[in-house]
């Protein structure tokens, strides 16, 4: 069975439209001077990076298949495989999710009229930035354990608290997070979710130098004053407001991305260079650990595929968004042992001058985090087990045939 994805003559005219587009809009030598590691990005790559995506936004291609009168380009999915596949081909500078597969569902699933008019259009233009704000010192993977308060004040609600792990290197300017508003009530049923300017008073953000890198910030909340209308859902809702984004974000949605430019650029690398005569790919064992690579790199990427149809086309998931973020997160690891073995002192170099493969493989310091320690894992395990029927806390099983 062939599982590739097949273009039709009106994809093809749209990716040379895309392909046109990015010429005049992404210069080559800016592109040549990213660097591989978001937190070595100046000012200017960041600024760059914003000002390109407000102008996708403007195309319409930053949120393709949202609808247009919501700031999207009320384009169809097969644009969106073109745009994601062009898209993947270049050295694009990030600034992070900017809240479209996070911050974008909940508010169009959550908020009121006013909050999708006034913020929505925003985030799928690529016109700010929203950084989701959910993890603690004492509660990632169990966000039923939030100490964060938040305490109804009149027309405000009264945040108190801190988060960590968040964002990246520069600013956002909206910050979507949870607190518990009722500390009486039952567990998942008394927390809020709130949309927060960045620049409101009391909020204070922090650089986090963490072994892995990352750029990643901690975020004080101190008397923060947010008023009722910035919250989504209503009073003990947020648990329910946060699952939107989450299975999202665990792989319900799917991807459709091309191979592995990594392993690709492993691949290559032991084709093509030799050590003391030889190609390091005539080494069988090498072989094998990077062909093992491969293949776990292309069913990681079927699984994506697979899931991104199943969300388009109205298939309702069980298991399948924590297979996809169960498979994702255990690869990495692997794929880093792999690397190192490999390339062995190279793997330590991200100066492109000098680091083969881009200066990319430097990319397996941060395997660590790809897992997201603290239980994430487990918890996707024993998600898949319920929804498959293999856990005596079974709450809906798999479809008929699949259990």
């Amino acid at each position: 069975m062939d599982f590739e994805l097949s273009y039709s003559v009106e994809q093809e005219a749209f990716r040379k439209e895309v392909q046109d587009w990015l010429v005049v809009n992404l210069p080559k030598e800016f592109e040549d001077s990213v660097p591989p590691d978001a937190q070595d990005y100046t000012l200017e790559h960041f600024n760059f990076a914003r000002e390109f995506r407000k102008k996708l936004g403007a195309q319409g291609w930053l949120a393709p298949t949202w609808p247009k009168e919501q700031g999207g380009g009320g384009l169809t999915v097969a644009h969106q495989i073109v745009l994601e596949e062009e898209m993947a081909r270049h050295e694009i500078p990030s600034v992070g999710d900017l809240g479209l597969t996070l911050g974008a569902p909940a508010i169009n699933a959550w908020g009121t009229e006013e909050q999708k008019k006034r913020i929505l259009p925003a985030i799928l233009k690529g016109e700010i930035v929203v950084w989701q704000v959910f993890t603690e010192p004492g509660a990632g993977s169990d966000l039923a354990s939030l100490k964060t308060r938040a305490v109804e004040d009149g027309d405000d609600y009264v945040l108190n608290g801190n988060k960590i792990f968040v964002g990246s290197k520069y600013t956002a300017d909206y910050l979507y997070t949870l607190a518990v508003t009722d500390p009486e009530a039952p567990r998942h049923q008394n927390i809020g979710a709130f949309i927060i300017p960045a620049e409101t008073a009391g909020v204070s953000v922090h650089q986090l130098d963490l072994i892995a890198g990352g750029g990643k910030r901690a975020i004080f909340f101190d008397d923060v004053r947010v008023p009722k209308e910035n919250m989504l859902g209503g009073r003990g809702q947020g648990w329910w407001v946060a699952q939107t984004t989450l299975e999202l974000e665990h792989g319900g949605g799917g991807a459709v991305a091309p191979r592995n430019q990594l392993v690709d650029e492993l691949i290559d690398h032991v084709r093509t260079t030799k050590v003391n005569g030889r190609r390091v790919g005539d080494d069988p064992d090498v072989r094998r650990r990077v062909v093992e690579a491969y293949i776990t790199a292309e069913r990681i990427r079927l699984i994506g595929l697979r899931n991104y149809w199943m969300r388009n086309a109205g298939v309702k998931q069980t298991y399948e968004g924590s297979q996809f973020s169960l498979t994702r997160k255990m690869f990495m690891p692997a794929l880093a042992s792999t690397m190192l073995e490999v390339l062995g002192p190279l793997a330590l170099i991200k100066d492109r001058k000098w680091a083969p493969g881009r200066a990319q493989f430097e990319d397996w310091q941060r395997a660590s985090t790809a897992t997201h320690p603290g239980g994430t894992i487990e918890v996707q395990k024993v998600i898949m087990a319920r929804q498959m029927g293999l856990s005596r806390g079974l709450r809906e099983g798999a479809r008929p045939g699949q259990g």
